[in-house]
This record gives structure tokens, sequence and C-alpha cells, in this order.
């Protein structure tokens, strides 16, 4: 199982945390709910920043390839949010907050 410091382009399927695969965009309004085992069964493991770039593809976001960085895609792992508020970031551990 991976740490939670590790970046999540170093994560892979099998490591992510939950039993189902979230993916919500505010911007597209896309939501897809998907089942991590059957995930791992059909197409393998595979990182995670590659996985959220295919779902977002199949499910008809243009924004993810777009180079306007003001208009990129928001494309993210609702469950892997949480965990991503509640760790400190790097700035905050240095200060001892």
């Amino acid at each position: 199982m991976e740490e939670a410091g590790i970046a999540m382009s170093n994560r892979m399927l099998s490591g992510y945390p939950a039993a189902k695969i979230i993916v919500d965009c505010d911007r597209c309004g896309i939501h897809a709910q998907y089942d991590k085992l059957e995930m791992l069964e059909v197409g393998g493991d595979r990182p995670l920043t590659h996985l959220l770039t295919e779902i977002v593809r199949r499910k008809g976001c243009t924004l993810k390839e777009t180079v306007d960085a003001y208009n990129k895609c928001g494309a993210i792992y609702f469950n892997l949010s949480e965990e991503k508020s509640a760790a400190p970031n790097a700035y905050a551990k240095a200060k001892g907050v």
C-alpha cells in the first residue's frame, strides 16, 4: 500500500483506498462511479493519472486535452479529495501547522 505523501502520479489503481472509483468534475458536470476490482480485471493495474484521463475522455470531456490553462478539465477522484485536504502541505509542515 502506498503512503499518503506520495504524489498521485505515482499511485496505481491497485493502491486506490476505496472499493468504488468516483470521478467528479464541476466544470464538465461529469460524475462517474466504477467498481475498483472490476476495473482491475478488465483493464489491469495502471497509473491513476492515466486512468483519470481515460475516464473523462470516454465521458466526452474535451477540456482534458486543451492547452488553455484557464479552461482545463477539473476532474478529480472524489474519494481522494478528502485525503488531500486532510494531509497538510509541505509549507504547513514546515511551519508546524
